[in-house]
């Protein structure tokens, strides 16, 4: 019960806290010019400021300050490289730093991470391999940082998209200490979700709008992709539900797959896959017509879809898991796109009754 009301109290004080300081960042990032401008693919008709990430690094920087818990020294190479990530998305937010020069960066703390023992150690089974050699640990981590984190920096295109992924994968880490009994761990997920919480409510807001920004999407995509990782280290092969692995799954899967969709079509048509167009899933939602909130509230019943599909059919760790949401997600993507054309279809035939 003590710790109950502990966590609740630093849930509420984040909340609290993020809504006090996100009017102040404001004011200060509008003189600085640390907003969004609108051009022909932003819906937005204002400079938006970009402080969402900096807001929640600051208030969780705070809190995870005064609360002392011990356990955070394990993560602490996670939180030191998270917030170099966000300083990097600040930068970029500002100056758009070259692509590559992010990923050099992205790369880097990969490897931070994957030095300090923070590693994929098994492949739970996939192609009948459990355990692998270090090498091997070693590369499956830094790609599979790198591929997350740029994956989760794609789908911050809509209001409240990214962050409320983010959201729901924290308060799912919560839980999942919780069962754990990582108090200490705990806390971080629910200040996490506290600060989240109070960017969605200022992010939908007309007046005073703020957007995550470039630093936000990176600290929170790298920060929990990390954390799935390292609680995959409380798995072990005989345990039905292995639930680092699902917490990746759960936050990532329909991210990774809509982004390796995207990056395909892309080169297909000839074109850079870095160079940034609206064929993303939000996208075709948003020609059906759809607003920003109902759009991410599919887009997260999408994706607690494909965590049921992969929750019933993960048996023995197969490979056919990640088959399946594949699956799934391209058909639910075949339909939305199905729809949009028709759509299309209806104006284009009204168009010419009308001439």
């Amino acid at each position: 019960m003590t710790n109950f009301i502990e966590l609740s109290i630093f849930g509420i004080l984040s909340f609290a806290l993020a809504m006090c300081a996100i009017p102040l960042m404001r004011i200060i990032a509008l003189k600085i010019k640390l907003v969004d401008l609108p051009n022909a693919r932003k819906v937005h008709q204002t400079a938006i400021p970009l402080i969402g990430g900096l807001v929640i690094g600051m208030i969780v920087l705070l809190l995870l300050g005064i609360s002392g818990y011990k356990s955070w020294k394990e993560i602490l190479p996670i939180i030191v490289t998270s917030y170099v990530m966000l300083f990097v998305g600040a930068l970029d937010d500002k100056a758009d730093l070259n692509a590559k020069y992010k990923l050099a960066i992205q790369f880097c703390v990969s490897v931070i991470i994957a030095i300090s023992g923070i590693r994929i150690t098994s492949l739970y089974g996939i192609f009948g391999i459990y355990e692998i050699n270090i090498y091997l640990q070693y590369l499956l981590t830094i790609l599979m940082i790198t591929a997350a984190v740029n994956a989760f920096n794609l789908i911050d295109g809509i209001d409240g998209l990214a962050a409320s992924v983010a959201g729901i994968g924290f308060i799912l880490f919560l839980i999942l200490m919780l069962i754990d009994g990582n108090i200490g761990l705990a806390k971080i997920g629910i200040v996490f979700a506290g600060s989240i919480a109070a960017f969605i409510k200022c992010n939908f807001s007309k007046k005073k709008k703020i957007f995550l920004g470039n630093s936000g999407a990176l600290f929170l995509g790298y920060l929990l992709i990390c954390l799935g990782i390292y609680i995959t280290k409380f798995d072990n092969n005989s345990s039905k539900l292995p639930y680092g692995i699902f917490f990746i799954l759960f936050v990532y899967t329909i991210p990774v797959i809509d982004s390796a969709r995207v990056y395909t079509d892309r080169m297909l048509r000839g074109k850079s896959p870095f160079k940034a167009d609206k064929s993303h899933i939000h996208h075709h939602l948003l020609q059906l017509g759809l607003s920003h909130k109902k759009i991410t509230l599919t887009f997260v019943l999408i994706n607690i879809l494909t965590f049921a599909v992969q929750y019933a059919f993960f048996g023995n760790y197969s490979i056919y898991t990640f088959l399946i949401s594949f699956v799934t997600f391209c058909l639910l993507f075949k339909i939305i796109k199905t729809m949009n054309l028709f759509i299309t279809w209806k104006k284009n035939i009204k168009e010419i009754e009308n001439l």
